[in-house]
């Protein structure tokens, strides 16, 4: 039976969700900065004031979400300045120059300053690309041909930082052993075009980290990340359990207590834990989760896992990364908070 091919649209947005949800992770974010970066750009920023920022621009004029994620910093020295680091990832090589884009989104970010009477940001736009083919740096005026020479000066002309992971090697992303889960997100980004590759590398891309790491943080990104492989390529249930024997204990753990691919186990599991230790947290879910089926049960499970362990980040950001109407996470936390959980 030949392998069900997925539009390009539907396989960006799985590609973006892990992104987004590796990438808002603020130790993530500091551990790409300091070893995929140069350290012109990373020795100057002051890493104890670093903090996510919460956006949510939209552009008309590309038809798109603003879909990065953005990290506000200062300066070590201590001058006075807002640098904004802008993270955007592509799957595909662009129709098109992916300065306009990027010059949208900077045009969004100083208006925000304009509008809050703030002075401008300086901002470092990043590409992380994981296409096939490999990435051609062009710079913006070169897409403007036969001009006279001192014509160039009219051409907005600003650069951005690129990271192709089809021009890296696997062994280069796991020589990177300090980089966090930067490890794990990019061998599966870079393999995510040949399925034989990510099943082959399985342990490689899911083996998480030393024992001691083992906490919900953790276990969160792993459940997302082998979420993003299970849908990518239309997994069973039975193949991941098979594939898993050969992951350490608490990465099976985790995996094994996955709802959309474990559901009814894990369902099952959780209102008998909760009936056996009457824990008010194991009767809530218990009860909402008993009364929604499929999709709905898996999207408030994770939502709820989200809400609890990630407080501080908004409900547009979990939406976006569970794939839900915000509404459905303004309710599920609502809920939450009145039971005080």
């Amino acid at each position: 039976m030949p392998e069900k091919k997925y539009p390009r649209n539907t396989l960006h947005h799985a590609h973006d969700a892990v992104f987004k949800a590796f990438f808002s992770d603020v130790k993530i974010a500091q551990k790409y900065l300091l070893h995929y970066t140069a350290k012109a750009v990373y020795q100057h920023i002051d890493f104890t004031f670093f903090r996510k920022i919460d956006t949510a621009f939209t552009s008309s004029r590309f038809g798109i979400s603003f879909s990065d994620v953005l990290y506000e910093t200062r300066l070590v020295s201590g001058a006075s300045a807002r640098i904004i680091f802008l993270f955007e990832h592509k799957s595909f090589l662009p129709s098109q120059s992916v300065h306009l884009q990027l010059l949208d989104y900077l045009l969004q970010i100083w208006e925000d300053d304009l509008k809050n009477e703030r002075p401008l940001s300086v901002i470092i736009p990043i590409v992380v690309y994981h296409g096939k083919q490999p990435w051609k740096y062009k710079p913006f005026p070169a897409y403007f041909k036969g001009l006279p020479n001192n014509w160039q000066a009219f051409v907005p002309d600003f650069h951005y930082w690129l990271t192709d992971l089809s021009q890296i090697t696997p062994q280069e992303i796991e020589e990177k052993t300090e980089s966090e889960y930067l490890k794990n997100l990019f061998l599966s980004l870079k393999l995510s075009h040949d399925k034989g590759s990510v099943l082959k590398n399985w342990p490689n891309i899911l083996t998480f980290g030393e024992s001691e790491y083992r906490n919900d943080r953790e276990g969160i990104l792993l459940q997302t990340l082998t979420l993003y492989i299970f849908n990518l390529f239309a997994m069973t249930d039975t193949q991941v359990k098979t594939l898993n024997e050969h992951l350490p204990e608490p990465e099976r753990d985790w995996i094994d207590a996955i709802p959309e691919i474990f559901g009814e186990k894990w369902k099952k599991k959780g209102l008998r834990e909760g009936r056996k230790e009457g824990r008010k947290e194991g009767r809530i879910e218990g009860k909402i989760e008993g009364k929604i089926e499929g999709r709905q049960e898996t999207a408030l499970a994770i939502t709820c896992n989200m809400l609890r362990k990630f407080p501080e980040w908004s409900d547009n950001e979990i939406a976006e990364i569970v794939d839900v109407d915000v509404t459905f996470v303004q309710n599920a936390r609502q809920k939450l908070t009145e039971k005080g959980l």
